[in-house]
């Protein structure tokens, strides 16, 4: 697709595929990996209670990217760390070589420290907000403007890009850790905690969580806000090989059915309709991810005629894969 490759040229990306255009163009088969390439053995961070859901999407992605790009790049395994770690950390830990990828909403600063890769693996769902309220409060019901939201509360995490977005357009923001901000507003010190319309529905399930609390059924809150696969900033061998494989998934339709195919896209889709949309800024967004976002939803909103990821033939492995 041209739309594609202008886009990746855009954001930066297609100075590190175009090395590796013509050697996909002579490949044969993508089953037919060379012995004398290399194996890759590449360390992700554990999944994040509430988000199996979605981490399992994103691992898959990224699996599937690596495995079509074998040809060129050999082999690989993929390794899941035995800890769980917050956001920013696993961040970290690519530069102290602790982890080799990993997936974050982005911001300015993240890209300035760590390699992403610009194409939004959730489609921008994750800055739409839906918002965790207590039971029986319907005081959101009311609200109809970014003004008359700002006498709320929101509950968000120390290191989240989006707690900086949030006190950029002047919500009142409590910062604390990710399983405290469920009780925080549940014993009423906060009066909302937004989530992404791709995990709040999982995470409301857990009642270990989310005992006492409610989704709002009024609102959402909107932003551009894409998630990014991450590298460490001296991986450029890496980033290359992710963004490759990515845009060949787009290219046969299969990135767009895996993602059509994740349930919880699905039900965040749902939740977005029929309801009060509060756009706000994003300062931390930078003009290269900017760019790919405009570059990339179209994408995504014309692909519903894509068939289901199940439907399509999956490359088959070389290598076993760690769950």
């Amino acid at each position: 697709m041209d739309i594609l490759r202008k886009a990746l040229n855009a954001v930066a990306l297609l100075v590190i595929l175009l090395t590796q255009s013509s050697s996909y163009a002579q490949q044969k088969s993508v089953n037919e990996v060379s012995a004398n390439l290399p194996h890759t053995v590449l360390r992700l961070p554990n999944v994040h209670p509430g988000r199996n859901a979605v981490y399992t999407y994103a691992k898959r992605l990224l699996t599937e990217s690596l495995l079509v790009t074998e040809p060129q790049y050999g082999s690989f395994e993929l390794v899941v760390s035995d800890q769980e770690t917050a956001q920013e950390r696993q961040l970290r830990s690519l530069e102290h070589h602790m982890l080799d990828v990993t997936w974050s909403v982005t911001s300015t600063e993240r890209e300035r420290q760590f390699l992403p890769i610009r194409i939004p693996i959730m489609a921008g769902l994750f800055g739409k907000r839906a918002l965790l309220v207590r039971e029986g409060d319907t005081r959101l019901n009311d609200v109809r403007s970014l003004e008359a939201l700002r006498a709320y509360r929101a509950v968000l995490g120390y290191d989240w890009p989006d707690t900086k977005i949030f006190r950029a357009n002047d919500i009142p923001v409590l910062e604390t850790t990710y399983r405290a901000s469920f009780r925080i507003v549940s014993e009423g010190f906060a009066d909302m905690f937004p989530r992404s319309v791709m995990e709040i529905n999982e995470e409301l399930s857990d009642k270990s969580l989310t005992r006492g609390l409610t989704i709002d059924e009024h609102l959402i809150i909107s932003y551009p806000s894409p998630i990014f696969f991450f590298v460490g900033s001296d991986n450029q061998a890496l980033a290359g090989r992710i963004a490759e494989g990515l845009l060949r998934l787009f290219e046969t339709g299969k990135f767009q059915a895996l993602l059509l195919a994740h349930e919880n896209f699905r039900e965040g889709m749902a939740l977005t309709e029929g309801r009060t949309v509060i756009e706000i800024d994003n300062p931390l967004l930078s003009e290269q991810s900017r760019l790919a976002l405009e570059k990339f939803l179209p994408e995504f909103a014309t692909s519903e005629a894509v068939p289901s990821f199940d439907a399509i033939e999956p490359v088959a492995p070389t290598q076993a894969v760690t769950q």
